[in-house]
């Protein structure tokens, strides 16, 4: 069987689909949709596809799957669109900026009878694939703590200085949820695959403060307690000059760490001076995650992975990372989301 694909938005990440689906044997993008017409047949050159600028072309064509790639404001219509035209969906990271939204989503697919998959790839890299085998396959024990923290170094900024914000899309809470969902939600994904279910978050946020006519960088630090009594420490933000990027996990047994995607696991146990190395995986994450939606399509799985409760968790537990920081108090959960108005959002933290 092929999968004849259309690809919604055409800025970077198509890019990065295009070549996911070139190497993926049962698929290809047959159309490529932007309102920017040049941008548009740019990328269907790229994937051998007809390029077009009205939707409802891409909805009316013969394809079964879509990729959606486009602003977070805009994945709830399209990703019912498309449900209502009958396609499986692949929607790219954050699912929505709160949480009747994302449910609402989740109801369309299902009444169309029709796979929804968000795009949290990164628990398809292979240096954390290799991570959760390591964990299911019991090599470290019951994972009880662990530390995943995704900053970055920074510039000295100037009091007064606002030279950071270019005005892109991105750098609205509105548009795209904060930095918390647009870009820590892979990691607070990458948490909850290895350690269950949330039970409660507290987090609290620093930064923007005047010291000697610097300002501090924004940093927020989170506590996740797990149902199954884990405790992970979250953080993401920027330290001047300082990049802390690592991740690491603390078993009954042993532990593992890694700081970068792309690099050998490191195994530490007890009764070791030195931790083994354990080589990642090598893959194309993008190829991986869209595979596994083609087996929730072929009916090989009930659903995707990456499925839309996945996403609906991973948004409920970065909004109450804002909610926590906002308040001051403890966010609990009740069977993976948390105790909010569901279309609570983010609109104040815009690092």
């Amino acid at each position: 069987m092929t999968h004849k694909i259309g690809l919604i938005g055409c800025g970077n990440i198509a890019g990065t689909w295009i070549k996911a689906v070139a190497e993926q044997a049962e698929s290809r993008i047959e159309v490529a949709f932007d309102l920017q017409a040049e941008v548009a047949a740019q990328r269907a050159a790229e994937a051998g596809a007809r390029a077009v600028t009205d939707l409802d072309e891409l909805f009316d064509s013969d394809i079964d799957i879509v990729i959606i790639c486009t602003p977070t404001t805009s994945h709830p219509d399209l990703v019912q669109r498309a449900a209502a035209a009958g396609k499986h969906i692949m929607c790219e990271k954050p699912m929505a900026l709160n949480l009747t939204q994302c449910q609402d989503m989740i109801d369309a697919c299902a009444t169309a009878g029709v796979q929804l998959a968000i795009g949290h790839t990164i628990r398809f890299f292979g240096t954390f694939r290799t991570v959760r085998r390591l964990v299911a396959e019991g090599v470290i024990g019951t994972p009880v703590s662990g530390s995943f923290d995704r900053t970055s170094a920074a510039k000295p900024r100037r009091a007064g200085d606002d030279a950071r914000w270019t005005g892109h899309w991105r750098e609205d809470p509105r548009n795209s949820g904060g930095s918390v969902l647009e870009g820590f939600i892979h990691e607070l994904d990458c948490t909850r695959s290895v350690f269950g279910t949330v039970a409660a978050v507290s987090a609290d946020i620093s930064g923007n403060q005047a010291y000697d006519g610097y300002l501090s960088p924004q940093m927020v630090q989170g506590i996740i307690r797990f149902e199954s009594g884990a405790l992970v420490t979250a953080r993401t933000g920027s330290a001047v000059g300082v990049p802390s990027r690592g991740y690491w996990i603390g078993g009954t047994e042993a532990g593992l760490r890694f700081d970068r995607w792309g690099q050998p696991v490191l195994l530490y146990r007890p009764d070791s001076d030195e931790p083994e190395e354990v080589a990642a995986e090598v893959n194309n994450p993008y190829t991986v995650e869209l595979e596994d939606l083609l087996a929730a399509i072929h009916g090989d799985i009930a659903e995707p992975e990456n499925s839309g409760r996945n996403g609906v968790e991973n948004v409920g537990l970065g909004l109450a990372f804002y909610h926590s920081c906002e308040s001051g108090t403890r966010v609990p959960f009740t069977g993976g989301l948390p105790a909010l108005p569901d279309d609570y959002q983010n609109t104040r933290f815009t690092f």
